[in-house]
């Protein structure tokens, strides 16, 4: 009986996680296509695009002009660094199933823990970066929408999360082998 009631917490739990993967793409992916789109837009006409850059560095009201070139060349990165985010859901995605099967202590599970945790670590500190050269090269103080915004301190801690989970699952990994061998 109380096997039975571990099980069901644990495929709702596993549910759960589920439907927030697919929220969480999609609107990954949206957001994606948005930066796609702006950046399409540009390349066309090569003309800024009426809606506004997706960068955290707020130009519309400026008396600076980036060329075009800038613009591209930010909003290439931006997209790349952007990418990060779904590769690291692709990852999560990954761990989360062998977990569903009821495969815990694999060396698999660690690498894919410390792969998404990277890949959002690339997304953090690759968008702080580009807004912080968007910055340097625009020579402005004009307003910054928010360097440190919520996303960024998110990704921050779901990094950081994800490199301690690796690290838990990988001494598990290793107390599961050396049990083994004693058995």
């Amino acid at each position: 009986m109380e096997n039975e009631t571990e099980l069901k917490k644990k495929l709702k739990g596993i549910k759960f996680f589920n439907v927030l993967y697919f929220i969480g793409v999609i609107v990954m992916a949206n957001k994606m296509l948005d930066y796609l789109h702006w950046t399409f837009l540009l390349i066309r006409k090569w003309e800024i695009p009426q809606e506004p850059f997706f960068s955290r560095v707020d130009l519309s009201h400026s008396d600076v002009h980036l060329s075009i070139t800038m613009y591209l060349v930010f909003a290439i990165a931006y997209s790349i660094a952007f990418a990060f985010t779904l590769i690291g859901l692709y990852q999560l995605n990954k761990s989360s199933k062998l977990l569903a099967q009821n495969h815990i202590f694999l060396r698999e599970i660690s690498e894919d823990f410390k792969k998404a945790g990277t890949s959002f670590l690339i997304f953090t500190f690759g968008t702080l970066t580009i807004d912080i050269a968007m910055l340097f090269f625009a020579k402005t103080s004009n307003k910054v929408v928010n360097l440190f915004s919520t996303e960024t301190i998110l990704f921050l801690i779901l990094g950081y999360l994800l490199f301690f989970l690796s690290d838990v699952f990988s001494e598990g990994v290793i107390i599961k082998e050396e049990n083994e061998l004693t058995i």
